[in-house]
């Protein structure tokens, strides 16, 4: 995990008005639960999350707005090797909660949930928004241009509505 603390405001260090965080999965094999050939090699992928918090880092540090940002990378590789978690291990969390690993290949969620916990714990965020490439769900449902949206604030969904509209970057 890497964090970057943008202080747009000074003054006011601890007002956070919004936490980014991205998964980065730098190369996802499946762990044990080894993907097959056709659906590895573009693994690479697995953190797209990352480079979009990358890419909104660039943005505002040639904006420079006057509001705190935390933007935070959720780093992993998911690769077989002798420290690799198996299936039927468990794991605590850095939330406190317990998980049966049950399938390698979901190690994603885990890297993004400790980082929302720690981004939640450290900085306490007045928004938080993770940004993932988090189940082929989306894909098959909204194709390849329109993001999955997920909230609970009607009014974060509808200026997030609108800035896509604005970018040319689809979400539903």
């Amino acid at each position: 995990m890497r964090i970057v603390h943008y202080e747009g405001n000074p003054d006011n260090k601890d007002d956070i008005e919004v936490a980014l965080v991205g998964k980065g999965i730098t190369y996802d094999t499946g762990g044990l639960n080894l993907k097959g050939t056709g659906f590895m090699e573009t693994m690479y992928g697995d953190k797209g999350g990352t480079c979009a918090v990358a890419g909104a880092l660039h943005g505002s540090l040639a904006l420079r707005p006057k509001k705190n940002i935390i933007f935070a990378f959720a780093l992993a590789e998911n690769a077989i090797g002798k420290d690799a978690y198996k299936p039927g291990d468990i794991i605590k969390s850095m939330k406190g909660l317990t998980v049966d690993i049950g399938n390698t290949d979901a190690e994603g969620r885990l890297v993004l949930a400790d980082t929302m916990t720690y981004v939640q714990k450290e900085f306490k965020p007045k928004k938080l928004i993770d940004v993932a490439t988090l189940t082929g769900a989306c894909m098959i449902a909204l194709g390849n241009d329109t993001a999955g949206m997920f909230s609970n604030s009607d009014e974060m969904v509808e200026s997030l509505d609108k800035s896509s509209k604005r970018m040319f970057e689809p979400i539903w």
